[in-house]
């Protein structure tokens, strides 16, 4: 039996536990004690459900930076608003990071976008892994690249954006840990990557570090569709989406049979937006029974909604809230299953991007292909399995 810790540091929204999520039933089985420090503890008890898996609050960085450039273009310039350009902070991160370890007894720290966590690990001599999207694992390529393709960036600025933040993480370092890269951070771990190859954002990596198309139910209602003719198409979008009523009134003209369920949204909205042809379902529904009986779905781009429906052969309509949400978008209309609107678009034409995916069937057919290419995932959970508990045994972690 081996102590696991799931860490999650950065980032909003549960879909950062899904991909452990989907592997920890067959870790329970196998006699593992499985924890999660979790960035929002509210969420992931309701999450982790009747599952025995003891959740803890993750060591966060509650201060905010001023004087920093927008938007963020690189990795390093992500952490530097959360704490990497304090010493102070970093070091009392990693101290709090240290302690929970050694208090749960891990013999594995996973992380799902928490380099904090992976430092302390490091440290401590305790293996490593990181799960989840590629988004937060940049390339081994010095300096961390651009992640705004469409911007222009000097070479200079994500060079000395890189050098600011090593140097800042290696002054907290033992000497025999120091750094030479930032990518450094993740030198040694394993990798159990949300997606396929296709799907990365930066640049397809060793085809086992993938844990492909997963479709994990988060709901148990049942889906209600308007009744008449048209594609069944399912909305999942959040109430603080600065174009949620574009997209609300888009959905509602498109001549489908539109099913939304709006994170945060309210009576009144339902009272303003809904139609005969526009339902709204007010609790999570059956996200098995969605992906099955709906034929386009309508989203953020988040990856446990975007890689589910890719899963069922669904093709993707991506609105994107967060550059993560719009790079995946991207590989998404790479590949032929779906479409995405720029995040620096004031005025996207939802409408018309919907005409576009709801009349050319073949967005459904470049989906359903990827799906069939794909099929594989329980044998890939079966081998992460196994690599995870590899990474238990003594003498697996990195040299204390």
């Amino acid at each position: 039996m081996s102590r696991i810790l799931l860490a999650w540091e950065l980032g909003t929204g549960f879909g950062h536990l899904g991909p452990f999520l989907g592997l920890a039933p067959r870790l329970i089985k196998r006699g593992h004690e499985l924890h999660i420090a979790a960035r929002e503890i509210a969420g992931a008890v309701k999450a982790v459900g009747s599952l025995p898996i003891t959740v803890h609050q993750a060591p966060l960085c509650l201060n905010t930076y001023g004087g920093l450039q927008d938007p963020p273009l690189n990795y390093a310039e992500i952490l530097m608003r959360y704490g990497y350009l304090e010493p102070a902070m970093l070091r009392g991160m990693m101290t709090a990071w240290s302690s929970l370890i050694r208090a749960v007894g891990a013999d594995v720290v996973i992380a799902d976008h928490a380099p904090t966590a992976l430092l302390a690990a490091h440290g401590l001599g305790v293996a490593r892994a990181v799960i989840g999207s590629t988004f937060n694992v940049p390339p081994a390529v010095a300096p961390t690249p651009n992640m705004r393709p469409w911007l222009t960036v000097p070479a200079e600025r994500l060079a000395d954006s890189d050098q600011r933040v090593l140097a800042v993480i290696n002054q907290e370092l033992a000497a025999h840990h120091r750094l030479r890269t930032l990518h450094g951070i993740f030198a040694g771990a394993e990798c159990f990557f949300s997606g396929v190859p296709e799907l990365d954002v930066y640049v397809a990596r060793p085809s086992g570090d993938y844990l492909g198309l997963q479709s994990l139910s988060t709901g148990t209602a049942a889906p209600l569709w308007p009744r008449g003719a048209g594609e069944p198409v399912f909305a999942y979008l959040h109430a603080d989406y600065r174009h949620i009523g574009p997209a609300l009134q888009a959905l509602a003209a498109s001549g489908a049979r539109v099913l939304a369920h709006v994170l945060g949204g309210n009576a009144a909205m339902t009272e303003q937006y809904g139609t005969e042809r526009l339902q709204f379902a007010p609790q999570l529904l059956d996200f098995r029974r969605v992906v099955a009986e709906c034929g386009l779905c309508v989203c953020h781009g988040n990856v446990g909604t975007t890689l589910g429906m890719l899963h069922g052969g669904r093709p993707v309509l991506v609105l994107p809230k967060h550059l993560e949400h719009y790079l995946l978008g991207s590989t998404v209309a790479r590949v032929g299953a779906g479409r995405v609107v720029h995040p620096d678009d004031n005025a996207p034409d939802i409408a018309s991007e919907l005409r576009t995916m709801l009349a050319d069937d073949s967005f459904r057919r470049n989906a359903a292909a990827l799906a069939q290419r794909h099929a594989s995932v329980g044998t890939m959970t079966d081998q992460a399995v196994a690599r995870i508990e590899a990474l238990a045994l003594p003498g697996a972690g990195p040299s204390p």
